[in-house]
């Protein structure tokens, strides 16, 4: 089966600095590792001259955690939630500070990743607030969630002179209200809300199996994945183009940080460091594990997809390495 072999990366100095000569680096250990290319996680300004554009196969663009308010209520929800942030910080949360200048972030993003000429943009299709990442106790259902990122994807659309966006989306599942994958009707839904054809599906296998605290080993994971698979209905299984590929089985921590409830002395935080706090949380629930076993080929035969992006968790690139050959090795 063929498709493209990706790792994903980013413009962040955390990762450009992992190799001493830089892009450079980047492009020696592609070769080295006989891979395809990467998925670029772009941040907000213009893309650098210097980042190596054949190397890039796709893009991912920044994601927004806590979004749906402002999108909704403009300014007195973006103080309401970031009370001691900067405009650029909230733009880095949310994308502004209402949502007429959210739409104008999104259309630059989508004209930055448009540079690259990448087979696709991934946009998180998610939203929760800080507080419920711990809680779960969450104020949208997926179907709040997933219609309005449709009507924000399609009022960017149509900031284009053909109604479509300048580069394919593909829209990314996670385990927060929004495009879980757990009910096919909530997918149908979505799919019939976007009014533009230049989009996909990318499938995170990792945060599909973060849906089900219940799973405790690898061939439980893979078995509830195909499953999940099986039920959407086949105008979205057609959809799936693309995978991140890893594995997460973090059920055994969500039920006992569920239990633990909130980190020490939560209301006196700053909402940086909640969502510092969060984040370092999240980290542990998505663990972005290789997969261990020549099962995970049966998701590869499910899906058929055009690009699998190994996408790791890691301090450095030794450690990647080793991850990406543990789980390049069972992949026929």
């Amino acid at each position: 089966m063929s498709y493209q072999n990706l790792i994903d990366f980013s413009v962040h100095p955390s990762d450009v600095d992992r190799f001493d000569n830089k892009w450079e680096g980047l492009k020696e250990y592609i070769n080295t590792q006989e891979l395809d290319g990467v998925e670029l996680l772009i941040g907000y300004d213009h893309p650098s001259d210097e980042i190596p554009k054949e190397v890039v196969k796709s893009i991912h663009l920044p994601f927004w955690v806590t979004w749906l308010d402002v999108w909704r209520k403009g300014e007195e929800a973006a103080k309401y939630y970031f009370p001691d942030v900067n405009n650029d910080y909230l733009q880095f949360c949310c994308g502004g500070k209402n949502a007429s200048e959210m739409v104008q972030t999104q259309k630059k993003l989508w004209e930055h990743a448009s540079l690259f000429n990448p087979a696709h943009a991934v946009i998180h299709a998610a939203h929760v607030e800080l507080d419920h990442a711990f809680s779960r106790d969450f104020t949208y259902k997926n179907t709040e969630v997933s219609a309005n990122l449709a009507e924000m994807l399609n009022r960017t659309a149509q900031k284009f002179t053909d109604g479509e966006p300048p580069v394919t989306l593909a829209i990314e599942n996670l385990w927060w209200p929004g495009l879980d994958l757990l009910f096919p009707a909530e997918v149908d839904d979505f799919a019939g809300r976007l009014e533009f054809s230049n989009w996909n599906v990318l499938l995170d296998t990792g945060h599909l199996m973060n849906t089900n605290p219940a799973l405790r080993c690898e061939d439980e994971a893979i078995d509830f994945v195909l499953d999940r698979i099986s039920r959407l209905s086949k105008d979205v299984q057609d959809k799936i183009k693309s995978l991140h590929l890893n594995c997460s089985l973090s059920g055994e921590y969500q039920l006992k940080q569920l239990q633990n409830g909130f980190p020490q002395d939560w209301e006196q935080l700053t909402h940086r460091e909640k969502y510092s706090a969060a984040r370092n949380h999240v980290l542990q629930i998505d663990q972005h594990l290789p997969f261990r076993t020549e099962r995970v080929n049966e998701i590869i035969a499910e899906v058929q997809p055009e690009i699998v992006v190994h996408e790791f968790i890691t301090k450095d690139m030794d450690e990647f390495t080793s991850k990406l050959e543990v789980q390049r090795s069972n992949l026929k």
